[in-house]
């Protein structure tokens, strides 16, 4: 079955088209709620992904820290010299989740806590009770099986697949657009957690175009950000766009030009970019949100998100940084509100006889994007 429909466009780019770069689309909304399609998302698309679990600043030295999503368990530690490992959170003797929660290690040893099997802080196993009743090869470089894990950007980033390219390589044009914020020196001052009645995909979807903006956040963003001008890309398998911020971005764009004659739109723009395929950064030049979101079954979806600053901006003190800080996440706890309050409603509605397929507009070419993205991954037709 076609889950993805997208129609004719002519080579001939408009200035709306290249504003809204696909054409119209339909999604047949099976996708949103077929069990075997969600096991085959998480295989072939989260299995073979790099996303980030955790802020770098969380993991100290000699400490572990549990991430657990996808169906997965997996233990982050830090090394004495700083480097980090990851491993599957399971025994090889019996199964046994071998880490209940995180914190310090600092012997470097941990011990599964159903027959005692020792752990050193990067998998190996390193001690095994009645080890002479053992079949000596199965002990020969016996360790929990090793996760990818890469530092960047201020936050922890993990990857199941051994096939997958490297961190910076899959990030592409996405990378380099994050890379120009200096995101190493930011760091995390609030997170909030929420699960939501409703798949993954449709989650996603919920944040990843503007056209919502008037109805759901009518109060709250709409005399903000400049929805109708929002330009957007899709460097496949990402998407990003670029929205400008009332009487922000032309104050700012001006004093660039009279200075140096360039723009760059990281310092004058709401920049919102989606690594594929659970990850948004909603960047202002001087702080960002970012938020994941994990599959729990197919009709159950975990959010998170953080708030992450920069150093003190020129001309403002700690205090009024902080308290601006302040103010900005609980701006965003109220948007996000408004946002979830609309994406838990699918559990009422999802399996509705009437509920048939979503048609995507141009200006949800990032959606089209998306899901021709994933239709892709999954070998069925686009």
């Amino acid at each position: 079955m076609t889950q993805v429909s997208i129609g004719s466009q002519d080579q001939t780019l408009t200035e709306a088209e290249r504003q809204y770069p696909l054409p119209p689309s339909r999604l047949d909304v099976e996708v949103y709620r077929d069990p075997a399609r969600y096991q085959r998302e998480l295989r072939e698309i989260f299995f073979g992904a790099w996303f980030p679990v955790l802020p770098a600043a969380d993991l100290a030295r000699s400490h572990v820290s549990v991430w657990e999503g996808v169906e997965q368990s997996v233990v982050l530690s830090r090394l004495t010299d700083g480097r980090l490992a990851a491993w599957h959170n399971v025994c090889q003797h019996r199964g046994a989740r071998v880490v209940r929660e995180g914190g310090p290690c600092p012997t470097g040893r941990i011990h599964c806590p159903w027959h005692g099997l020792g752990y050193d802080l990067e998998g190996n196993v390193t001690a095994v009770p009645l080890k002479d009743s053992f079949d000596a090869e199965e002990l020969v470089g016996l360790r929990a099986p090793a996760v990818r894990v890469e530092e960047w950007g201020g936050f922890v980033w993990l990857c199941l697949s051994d096939e997958a390219p490297d961190l910076m390589t899959y990030l592409g044009e996405i990378g380099e657009e994050l890379s120009g914020y200096g995101l190493d020196n930011f760091r995390t001052i609030f997170r909030k957690e929420v699960v939501l009645n409703a798949n993954w995909k449709i989650v996603m979807d919920g944040f990843n175009e503007t056209w919502h903006v008037p109805f759901t956040h009518g109060d709250s963003l709409a005399a903000i950000v400049q929805w109708r001008q929002a330009v957007l890309r899709v460097p496949s398998p990402h998407s990003w766009m670029t929205i400008p911020i009332k009487g922000f971005t032309d104050r700012v764009s001006w004093r660039a030009r009279q200075n140096d004659g360039e723009v760059d739109h990281r310092r004058t723009h709401l920049c919102h970019y989606l690594v594929f395929p659970n990850t948004i950064f909603s960047c202002f030049p001087t702080h960002l949100q970012m938020w994941t979101v994990w599959p729990l079954a197919v009709d159950r979806t975990r959010l998170v998100a953080h708030h992450v600053v920069g150093p003190t901006p020129p001309g403002q003190t700690d205090e009024e940084w902080e308290a601006q800080n302040l103010r900005d996440w609980e701006h965003f706890v109220t948007v996000l509100g408004e946002d979830t309050e609309v994406l838990d409603d699918f559990g009422q509605i999802v399996r509705s006889l009437g509920y048939r397929r979503n048609i995507f507009n141009t200006a949800e070419s990032r959606l089209t994007a998306f899901h021709g993205e994933i239709a892709k991954r999954l070998g069925e037709p686009r």
